[in-house]
């Protein structure tokens, strides 16, 4: 229990750092605007802005890929000891999707490889169960070169399901069973 609650205050004070941390680089932003706009060229001061705002992009997307980073690591390294191989893919199933939902898109092996650092068959196992668990949001697509592919759906961008999307559905399950 005591080791719970300190990993609750450390996690804590990891995200208090975090968000100190962006309110200063916002404040730095801030400053560094209030500057240009009192300097004389114009032309030079549109460049900066361009810079400075296409800097301030590129490192919310490498902040979304840390925390997402970040994530899965905590999924893996909370993990109670358990040891059956069906709960593991589960936890890992349901982490996979947790992130998904955060970050909606399509994510290829290949990537979930490098995100959730887990051999390709695993991999592969994890997106099939997390397909299992949440087939209202979760959707496994078999592209080109036998590429899978998991894509998220958000609830407001949900079709309804056809008969020919469940005859796919089970094309795909047998496709990915013959794959592992």
């Amino acid at each position: 229990m005591f080791e719970e609650l300190l990993e609750l205050y450390k996690n804590k004070a990891a995200e208090t750092e975090r968000k100190l941390k962006e309110e200063q680089a916002m404040i730095e932003l801030i400053t560094a605007v209030n500057r240009l706009t009192e300097s004389v060229g114009s032309g030079r001061d549109v460049e900066l802005l361009g810079r400075l705002i296409d800097q301030v992009d590129r490192l919310s997307k490498e902040v979304a890929d840390l925390k997402t980073q970040l994530r899965a690591r905590h999924a893996r390294a909370s993990k109670d000891l358990e040891y059956g191989e069906g709960r593991a893919i589960d936890k890992h199933a349901r982490a996979l999707i947790e992130i998904m939902s955060e970050r909606p898109g399509d994510y290829t092996t290949a990537e979930l490889v490098d995100m959730l650092g887990l051999n390709k068959t695993t991999v592969i196992t994890v997106m099939k169960r997390a397909a299992e668990l949440d087939p209202k949001h979760v959707r496994l697509t078999h592209g080109k070169r036998r590429k899978l592919t998991l894509t998220y759906v958000p609830d407001d961008s949900l079709a309804s399901n056809t008969g020919s999307d469940m005859s796919d559905r089970e094309r795909m399950k047998l496709e990915l069973m013959a794959l592992t």
